[in-house]
């Protein structure tokens, strides 16, 4: 497949404050790589408060040593690879390098609010992140139990949310694929037979859809659903009148939501939904 690597995860980076507000984000980091056989990387950034440049006193080396006890008291008796970064510095900046660095197919970070990594989910920082991390990010809400059992894609048969749904059944083959798309009318309340009208042309956009990619995907169980109404709201409404474990979102795509997958609307969604949410970045042939 173009872009995206379909091989199992080597190495996966959990970004975290080492709160236990984040110790759902650790639980599915470890068990994920206990599932692929990858190495997990903690990373932790340390960023300065003015308090703290004004008088100097972060001790980096006891920083480290603190941070590297409350992960190792964290984990308890997990059997991974683990490698502990802890660094000063912007958070997302410092992810990033890590993640570049480490050759990290996958960040996993929580929802903490409040802390140094809790703004990864409010405003511009996570829209930086996502921009700008070169591997898919996965935000996890619910404590992990069990591995993946379902996932929603929202799909607009472009090329970025084919990356995401292909990406998504790399890592998580045993999750039962429901593929979301949304068709809209150009009017705000349009007659049945406008309705049925787009609603055809969104069949048919499913046929090509499987024709030229059914193979590569190889995975006849895919369910779709296809609802009238805008992309952020139709995937909205079907992620909260479903239990949904996992909602995958793709960037670059041609409308709504999916045109960049972390504007207004997906941050809204990351924040509300009660679900995980893995965004994948569309790469480049």
């Amino acid at each position: 497949m173009e872009g995206i690597s379909t091989k199992p995860l080597r190495c996966i980076l959990l970004a975290t404050d080492l709160s236990a507000r984040c110790d759902r984000a650790l639980d599915r980091a470890v068990q994920l790589a206990k599932a692929h056989g990858a190495k997990l990387v903690a990373v932790c950034a340390i960023e300065p408060t003015l308090n703290d440049v004004l008088t100097a006193r972060r001790d980096p080396a006891a920083d480290r040593n603190a941070a590297e006890s409350r992960l190792r008291a964290s984990l308890g008796d997990a059997a991974v690879e683990i490698e502990l970064v802890v660094e000063k510095g912007n958070a997302v900046e410092v992810i990033k390098k890590t993640a570049q660095a480490r050759g990290c197919d996958l960040i996993v970070t929580g929802v903490a609010r409040g802390e140094t990594l809790g703004r990864l989910l409010l405003g511009t920082t996570v829209e930086k992140l996502a921009r700008e991390a070169e591997v898919p990010v996965l935000i996890v809400r619910e404590r992990p139990h069990h591995e993946y059992r379902d996932l929603v894609a929202a799909i607009d048969f472009s090329e970025g949310s084919r990356q995401a749904l292909q990406t998504a059944l790399t890592l998580f083959p045993d999750a039962r694929p429901v593929l979301c798309h949304a068709y809209p009318t150009a009017k705000a309340h349009p007659d049945a037979a406008t309705v049925a009208q787009a609603k055809a042309a969104a069949d048919g956009e499913v046929a090509a859809f499987l024709q030229t990619h059914g193979a590569t995907l190889n995975r006849p169980d895919l369910e779709w659903k296809l609802e009238h109404g805008l992309p952020e709201d139709v995937v909205a409404d079907y992620v909260a009148r479903h239990p949904t474990e996992l909602l995958v979102l793709g960037t670059h795509g041609r409308t709504g939501i999916l045109r960049t997958a972390i504007g207004s609307v997906a941050e809204q969604l990351i924040q509300h939904t009660p679900c995980d949410v893995l965004i994948v970045r569309q790469q480049e042939a």
